[in-house]
C-alpha cells in the first residue's frame, strides 16, 4: 500500500440557502399526500468552505435525531418511522432532489407482514394420480406453505424441473423443451456441483443460479401454476436432517404462485411409483430417487426434467396476516451528458426495531425502545451527508438515484421491492454504494465490501484509500446482510462500507451517545471520492460475478462471519454473522458471540481459529468456548467439509 497522506482530506462544499417559500409542515403534508416538487425552493452555493467541525455537528445531528427516543426505534409499525421519513424528505427537497417515482412523489409504498401469521385451515396440497389415488398431505410434517408465494390455489400437471435452474454459461437448461406454462413443478432447493468435483456452477461457491429470487423469476416467466419445493440431496446428505423452511424463510413478498416447501420422503415417493427415464450414452437409465438424481446431474450435467405422467396437484395456500405500509423514500440528482441515462444508487435503510421483539438479541429487554443509533442511523445520515454534497457541485456524468429503503430489519424488504418495482431501469444501474452501521470506527478501520463486483472498483477504492486517513480493509465479496444484496442478485455491481459489529448490535443500548461521529464523517469522506470516480468513470464498471461469502475452500466448514473490525485489545474472535444451516447455526452460536478457546487452543484472533480450524477434519466434533453477554459457556459444534 502506498504511503498515506499525514493529514485527513480536506472536503469543501458550498452551503445551500433553503428560501422557506412554503412551510416545511406543509411541504411534509403535501409529501405525504404524494405530491412531488422538481424545485420549491432556491438552491444557492455560498462558496464559504464549510469547516469540519460543523460537518461533524450537522451529521451528528442526524445520527442524534433518528435515534433519539422520540423516533420510537423506527420499528415499521411505530410514528417514529414517519418522523424519521419526514426528516429526510425535508432534506431531499432542501436541496433540489428531484422525486424518484413515475406519480411524482418521494415515496414507493410496498406492504409488511406484522404480527402473527395464521395459516388457515383451507391450505393444501393435494397429489392425484391418473388411476384415482389422492395423497393429501398435511401441513406441519409433509408440506409448509411459503409466504413468499401467495394466497391462492394452483392446479395442473406435474412435472420435475430438476434444481428449475437456466444457465448460459454453464450449457444447462432444466426447461429446455419443456412446456410447464399452468403446470405444478417440483423443483429442488440450490444448484448442481455443491461437492465441487466438477467445474460448473463455482463449485462449492454458491452461484447466484441458486438463489431463491432467481428460480422463482424463472418459473414466473414460463408462468407455471404452481410450486412444491425440495431440498437438495447433497445438503441433506451431509447434515442428515430434512426441514422445512418456516413460512417467513424466503420473505413475505408475492411471487404470484402458490409455493410450499415439501418433504423428500414424499418426492421420493413419486419418484418410487413414477421413476424419471433418462437417455445416455444410448441407454435408458431410470432414476427412482432424488439422490440418484442429483448423483447423474453432478455427473453429466445434464438436466432430467419430465413430466411426472399421470400425477396432478393441487396446491392452495392461504395466510391470515395484518399488513402496515412501508415506503421507501426515492430521490434524484440528474446527470449531465453522454451518460445521463445511466444510475447510481446510494443507499441506506432508515428503519430498525422499535421496541424490540423480533430481531433483539435482548428478548428479555422487549418493550425497551431500540434506537439503532450505529444500525442504521449513522447509514442514513451518510446518504443525507453526500446528498449534500453531491448537489451543492457540479451536475455528475451519471444520475445519483438516493434511496433510504424501510424494511430491511424484516429481510431487505425495501430494497428487495425497489429492484422487482426499480423507479429507473436495472439494465442502466450500474452500481449499488450502500452504507449500514459506520459508527464504530475503531483505530481507524473501515470495511469496504464488494470491491470484487466490478473490475474498476480495485483501482477506484485503492486511490481513495491512498488519499484518506482511514486504514481501509478491502473485502472483495460483497457480505450479503444489507440492502445491496438484492442489487447484486441483478448483476448490479455493488459496495458496502462498514464499520463493524459491537455488543450494543440489535440491543436497547445502541444509542447515540456510543457513536464516533468524527469517524462517520471520515467514512463519508472516503465515500464521497468513490462515488465520484465511479459517476465519472468513462465507460460503466464491468459486474463480476463472485461469491458474496468468499469462504475459504481448504479448511473444514463453521459457517461464522468473523467482525474483522472489532474493538482491538480484546482476545477471541467477535461474530457479527452466522451462515443458515451451518456448522455454527446448529451448535447455537449467535451474532455477537465473541469465540474464546477451540477445543483447548485459546483463540486470540481470527489467524488463531483459522489455523486451529485447518488442523482439524470435517465431522470433527469440537467445543467452542464464547462469551455471550457477559458469560462464558461451551457450544459443540460438528465441522462441515471445505466449501
Amino acid at each position: 500500500m502506498s504511503e498515506r497522506f499525514s493529514a485527513a482530506p480536506v472536503w469543501k462544499a458550498a452551503a445551500v440557502r433553503f428560501v422557506a417559500s412554503i412551510p416545511m409542515a406543509a411541504i411534509v403534508v403535501l409529501l405525504g399526500c404524494g405530491i412531488g416538487f422538481h424545485s420549491v425552493s432556491a438552491k444557492e452555493p455560498s462558496h464559504k468552505a464549510v469547516s469540519r467541525a460543523a460537518v461533524i455537528e450537522r451529521v451528528g445531528d442526524d445520527i442524534r435525531y433518528f435515534a433519539s427516543d422520540e423516533l420510537q426505534g423506527r420499528g415499521i409499525e411505530t410514528r417514529g418511522i414517519q418522523l424519521a421519513a419526514d426528516r429526510i424528505l425535508e432534506e431531499y427537497v432542501r436541496h433540489g432532489l428531484k422525486p424518484g417515482m413515475p406519480d411524482g412523489s418521494y415515496k414507493q409504498p410496498f406492504e409488511i407482514a406484522v404480527g402473527k401469521t395464521d395459516i388457515t385451515a383451507d391450505t393444501d396440497v393435494v397429489l392425484t394420480n391418473s388411476d384415482g389415488q389422492t395423497i393429501r398431505l398435511s401441513v406441519g410434517s409433509d408440506f409448509q406453505p411459503l409466504r413468499r408465494g401467495m394466497n391462492g390455489r394452483g392446479t395442473g400437471e406435474l412435472v420435475f424441473v430438476g434444481y428449475g435452474i437456466t444457465s448460459k454459461d454453464d450449457s444447462y437448461d432444466d426447461y429446455a423443451s419443456l412446456d410447464v406454462a399452468g403446470k405444478v413443478v417440483v423443483m429442488i432447493r440450490r444448484e448442481p456441483n455443491m461437492d465441487g468435483k466438477g467445474t460448473s456452477f463455482e463449485g462449492t461457491k454458491t452461484s447466484s443460479h441458486a438463489f431463491i429470487d432467481r428460480k422463482l423469476q424463472l418459473a414466473r416467466e414460463h408462468n407455471v401454476a404452481g410450486i412444491l419445493f425440495v431440498n437438495d440431496p447433497y445438503t441433506t446428505a451431509t447434515s442428515k436432517t430434512d426441514e422445512l423452511t418456516p413460512p417467513h424463510g424466503f420473505g413475505n413478498q408475492e411471487v404470484g404462485v402458490p409455493f410450499a416447501h415439501i418433504t423428500q420422503a414424499v418426492i421420493n415417493g413419486l419418484l418410487k411409483t413414477t421413476p424419471l427415464k433418462v437417455r445416455h450414452n444410448g441407454e435408458v437409465l431410470t432414476l427412482s430417487n432424488l439422490a440418484q438424481v442429483g448423483e447423474f446431474i453432478d455427473a453429466n450435467l445434464q438436466p432430467v426434467s419430465q413430466p411426472l405422467t399421470g400425477w396432478s396437484a393441487e396446491v392452495r395456500t392461504h395466510f391470515d396476516t395484518q399488513s402496515v405500509t412501508a415506503y421507501n423514500l426515492v430521490g434524484v440528482l440528474e446527470g449531465e451528458g453522454a451518460l445521463a441515462d445511466e444510475t447510481v444508487v446510494v443507499g441506506a435503510h432508515y428503519d430498525h426495531l422499535g421496541f424490540g421483539g423480533y430481531g433483539s438479541r435482548s428478548p428479555d429487554r422487549k418493550g425497551e425502545i431500540h434506537n439503532g443509533a450505529d444500525d442504521n442511523a449513522t447509514g442514513t445520515a451518510a446518504v443525507l451527508e453526500l446528498i449534500r454534497r453531491m448537489t451543492a457541485g457540479p451536475k455528475p456524468k451519471r444520475r445519483i438515484v438516493f434511496i433510504c429503503f424501510s424494511g430491511e430489519e424484516k429481510g431487505l424488504l425495501g430494497s428487495g421491492y425497489y429492484v422487482k418495482n426499480p423507479a429507473f431501469p436495472l439494465e442502466k444501474t450500474v452500481t449499488m454504494l450502500n452504507f449500514d452501521m459506520i459508527g464504530t470506527l475503531r483505530d481507524n478501520k473501515v470495511e469496504v465490501n464488494g470491491v470484487a463486483t466490478a473490475i474498476e472498483f480495485a483501482d477506484i477504492v485503492q486511490a481513495a484509500d491512498e488519499a484518506s486517513e482511514l486504514d481501509v480493509t478491502i473485502v472483495t465479496n460483497p457480505f450479503g446482510g444489507s440492502d445491496h444484496l438484492p442489487f447484486f442478485r441483478k448483476n448490479i455491481p455493488v459496495m458496502f462500507c462498514f464499520t463493524g459489529i459491537t455488543s450494543r448490535y440489535h440491543t436497547p443500548d445502541d444509542d447515540f451517545e456510543q457513536i464516533n461521529v468524527p469517524g462517520v464523517v471520515s467514512v463519508v469522506d472516503l465515500s464521497e471520492r468513490i462515488l465520484n470516480d465511479i459517476v465519472n468513470l468513462p465507460v460503466a464498471p464491468e459486474f463480476r460475478q463472485v461469491s458474496r461469502n468468499g469462504r475459504a475452500t481448504k479448511i473444514p466448514y463453521l459457517g461464522i462471519i468473523p467482525n474483522l473490525g472489532a474493538d482491538r485489545g480484546e482476545a477471541g474472535v467477535p461474530i457479527q454473522g452466522v451462515r443458515p444451516e451451518s456448522p455454527a447455526r446448529r451448535s447455537g452460536l449467535q451474532v455477537g458471540d465473541v469465540i474464546l478457546k477451540a477445543g483447548s487452543t485459546s483463540v486470540t484472533d481470527y489467524p488463531d481459529l483459522l489455523r486451529f480450524l485447518m488442523q482439524s477434519n470435517a465431522g470433527q466434533e469440537i467445543p467452542l468456548s464464547v462469551r455471550r453477554n457477559g458469560e462464558e459457556l461451551v457450544l459443540n459444534a460438528t465441522l462441515g467439509a471445505p466449501r
